[in-house]
């Protein structure tokens, strides 16, 4: 009996350990199109009411979102540029993104490309944050675009992860 007792309290204490995470993710969907494949959590779709504000001369190709959340992702055109030129428009881009409110960039991993990451050090005026990555693949200069109202980047970096350029 003492031995029944002591693996229920384990078991109670591994589950509240690892049970007080959201359900937002208990039903991935997927978004396949565009050139691109990724995953989001379950709860959102693709008829977003949560808006995302783009960097401009951007070609949007997806967005997804609920009405706290939204993610979006484009490419911004390269063309007749090469992969070092490219990535220094990338650097321009992040640090005039610096320049107007922006923490210190933050590297992550897109399909294997390595992404900036950086997040909006203070609330917009209608109250979220923003987390924007930009990484170059197949010769092309990508973005994604995250608002919430946290600047927790834990979704964005999870949508990330499983992004796929095709």
């Amino acid at each position: 009996m003492k031995r029944l007792i002591y693996i229920l309290a384990v078991v109670l204490l591994v589950v509240m350990a690892s049970g007080c995470t959201s359900d937002e993710w208990a039903s991935n969907k997927t978004y396949s199109g565009n050139g691109v494949t990724f995953s989001y959590p379950g709860t959102w779709s693709e008829n977003a009411t949560k808006t995302v504000s783009t960097p401009s001369g951007s070609n949007n190709i997806a967005a997804v979102g609920s009405n706290d959340e939204g993610f979006a992702i484009g490419s911004i055109s390269a063309s007749g540029l090469d992969t070092a030129s490219i990535q220094s428009v990338q650097n321009q881009l992040v640090q005039e993104y610096q320049t107007k409110g922006y923490g210190a960039s933050k590297s992550v991993t897109v399909d294997g490309a390595t992404a900036s990451m950086i997040t909006s050090t203070s609330k917009d005026s209608s109250g979220y944050y923003t987390t924007i990555a930009f990484w170059v693949k197949n010769n092309s200069l990508y973005y994604a675009a995250y608002v919430s109202d946290t600047n927790s980047t834990q979704n964005m970096e999870r949508i990330l992860g499983s992004l796929k350029t095709t």
